[in-house]
């Protein structure tokens, strides 16, 4: 079974998001996420936005998840249908891990369903001032080293926390979820849709 790897460039404040507004180079920081990966999976705004310039994504295969198309590229295919069980089904077939690069939106989203098994930042020794945190709660630590320029690579296993109850287990209250006994539930039937004449 496959893993799926987030890679994020992370600035020593904890800043994730926008690394070109912070980094001196981004293009080659960028560039570093994918050394050595053979598939990469990428939100369709950073492909739009890095695709043509990041040294070695050329020789890779993207995957490109997204709700709109995006121009071809050689070695491009784009994701359809239901982002989770698409993912979900990737990462049954056997090969090399998936390395989602970027793309802060789809990676909260991966780890909302469960799907990321590692996390790995690149730290850079710049202070980004503000911007949008990575929540490393659920993060272990599983190694560190050290590269050129004061840059940290820290490694993190995912650690998803049990749920209380199984979801088959929780009674539905209509469309927020939760639980809802019997007695508080109207007993007069109302229209599902109001008209106004």
């Amino acid at each position: 079974m496959r893993n799926i790897v987030a890679r994020l460039c992370m600035s020593e404040d904890g800043i994730v998001e926008r690394p070109e507004q912070w980094l001196t180079n981004p293009r080659q920081a960028l560039g570093e996420l994918v050394a050595g990966a053979e598939t990469v999976l990428l939100g369709r705004r950073t492909f739009e936005r890095y695709a043509g310039s990041l040294t070695g994504l050329s020789d890779v295969r993207k995957l490109v998840v997204g709700s709109r198309l995006v121009v071809a590229r050689p070695g491009t295919e784009m994701l359809q249908g239901d982002t989770r069980r698409v993912l979900t089904a990737l990462k049954s077939v056997p090969g090399d891990d998936l390395q989602l690069v970027g793309s802060l939106t789809l990676i909260r989203s991966l780890l909302r369903w469960r799907l990321v098994d590692e996390v790995s930042l690149l730290i850079h020794p710049v202070a980004a001032g503000r911007g949008v945190l990575l929540d490393r709660r659920p993060l272990r630590l599983i190694s560190m080293c050290a590269r050129d320029n004061g840059v940290l690579e820290a490694n993190y296993r995912v650690h998803y926390t049990a749920t209380a109850a199984s979801s088959t287990a929780l009674v539905s209250a209509g469309r927020w979820g939760g639980t809802r006994s019997r007695a508080r539930v109207a007993s007069t039937a109302r229209p599902a849709v109001r008209t106004h004449a």
